[in-house]
């Protein structure tokens, strides 16, 4: 437990908030998120999640910090309640899967992200982790690409991270498993 206040105890939810590779040509901050992911502060990545990031330079040069015991989506504040960590993960290369965006996995979900930034806003990255996901549906599970979209507007979820980042969760439970010609037929 995380005790607020005298009167106010919030469940304890660890969580990383920034974590990332080194893009391809810029020179980043920790403090801000990107393609490459970094302080994108997603509740989401936490005990049991997979994070997917892209690699752009030789060795990944992988980094992560900003453990927070509890966060709410969109960390207004610029800070949640952060708390030392030890943090145990195993990291593969997954060398025939490009992506543009950091994905997540949970047991239940698959996740997009995409974040705001220069000339970019919410509504940009809203859009853009939509456009990700549909792509994921239709590249890795046999979905129709405007099925993908459709069934995206119906059982979707988005979070905030921080106040520049967005993610679109996506319950596995509607991961369809017959082909796509199964489920054509299956329209009204």
């Amino acid at each position: 437990m995380v005790y607020f206040s005298d009167k106010v105890i919030l469940p304890y939810e660890p969580m990383v908030g920034t974590i990332g590779t080194a893009p391809e040509i810029e020179a980043v901050t920790s403090l801000l998120p990107g393609p490459h992911g970094g302080n994108m502060d997603f509740a989401d990545i936490c005990p049991a999640a997979k994070v997917y990031l892209p690699v752009k330079v030789p060795g990944g040069l992988l980094y992560l910090g900003d453990a927070h015991a509890v966060q709410g989506d969109a960390e207004i504040s610029g800070t949640a309640i952060e708390m030392p960590a030890e943090v145990i993960m195993k990291i593969d290369l997954v060398k025939a899967k490009p992506l543009r965006w950091p994905r997540i996995e949970l047991p239940d979900y698959i996740i997009t992200t995409s974040t705001s930034g220069a000339a970019r806003t919410l509504e940009d990255a809203t859009r853009s982790a939509f456009f990700e996901m549909v792509l994921w549906l239709e590249e890795e599970y046999e979905m129709d690409r405007w099925d993908a979209y459709e069934l995206c507007t119906q059982v979707a979820r988005v979070r905030m991270g921080n106040i520049w980042s967005i993610s679109v969760k996506f319950p596995k439970r509607y991961l369809l498993t017959q082909s796509k010609a199964q489920f054509a037929n299956r329209r009204c």
